[in-house]
C-alpha cells in the first residue's frame, strides 16, 4: 500500500516538471515573438539558436535585419505573429527539439515613389517574395504601395540540455544544406522535413 502514495508523488512531480518545461517554452516563445513584432533586433538575438552565429555573426545579422526592415525603398512591419502548434519533444543526444508551427502576417510598404513607379523593380521584388514565401501567400496592393504576406511557417525550439533555455531557429525548406548544418538529420527525419 505504501507504494501507491510514492508512485502518485513521482507522477505528480513528473507532470509538474512537464508543465514547467512547457511553460518555459511558451514564455520564451512569447518573448521571442514580441521581440520580432517590435523589431527589437538586439533582444531578438538572445533567442536565436547560437549555432547560427557560427555561420552569420550576430552583429552582421543585426545589421542585415535593420537594413532589410527599414531602408530607403520600403519599410517592413510584422502585423501578426502567432503560434499554431507545438510538437511533442524529440530528444537527440542531450538536446530536446520541438517543431513550432506559426502564422506570420507581414506588410512591405514602398516609400520611394520613383521605386513604386518602376514596374520592373516591383515585379522583381514580388517574384523574390513569392519564391521565398509561396505565391499563394503574397498579395500586392498597388493603391496602397503595399505588399502583404500571410503564411504558415515552421521553426525549431531547441534546448541543448536540461539546464539551458529554449532557443529558436527558423526552418527554411529551400535552404536544405544550411538546415542540415544546424539541425541533425535524425531530427529532420523525425519531424518528416
Amino acid at each position: 500500500m505504501r507504494k501507491l502514495p510514492i508512485l502518485t508523488f513521482i507522477l505528480l512531480v513528473s507532470l509538474s516538471s512537464v508543465a514547467q518545461n512547457d511553460g518555459s517554452l511558451q514564455g520564451r516563445l512569447d518573448e521571442y515573438l514580441l521581440a520580432n513584432k517590435q523589431k527589437n533586433f538586439e533582444k531578438l538575438m538572445e533567442f536565436i539558436y547560437p549555432e547560427l552565429f557560427q555561420i552569420v555573426p550576430k552583429e552582421q545579422m543585426i545589421q542585415v535585419f535593420e537594413s532589410v526592415f527599414d531602408n530607403p525603398q520600403m519599410t517592413i512591419s510584422m502585423d501578426s505573429l502567432s503560434v499554431c502548434g507545438i510538437s511533442k519533444g524529440f530528444n537527440y543526444k542531450v538536446a530536446e527539439y520541438r517543431k513550432v508551427d506559426y502564422y506570420i502576417g507581414m506588410s512591405f510598404r514602398f516609400k520611394d515613389t520613383a521605386f513604386v513607379k518602376d514596374e520592373n523593380k516591383i515585379a522583381m521584388i514580388k517574384e523574390q517574395v513569392k519564391t521565398q514565401m509561396g505565391a499563394e501567400h503574397v498579395k500586392y496592393i498597388p493603391e496602397e504601395n503595399r505588399m502583404t504576406i500571410d503564411a504558415k511557417k515552421i521553426m525549431f525550439a531547441i534546448k541543448d540540455n536540461a539546464q539551458s533555455q529554449w532557443m529558436f531557429l527558423g526552418y527554411e525548406p529551400k535552404q536544405v544544406e544550411l538546415m542540415k548544418k544546424l539541425i541533425p538529420s535524425e531530427v529532420l527525419t523525425n519531424f518528416k522535413l
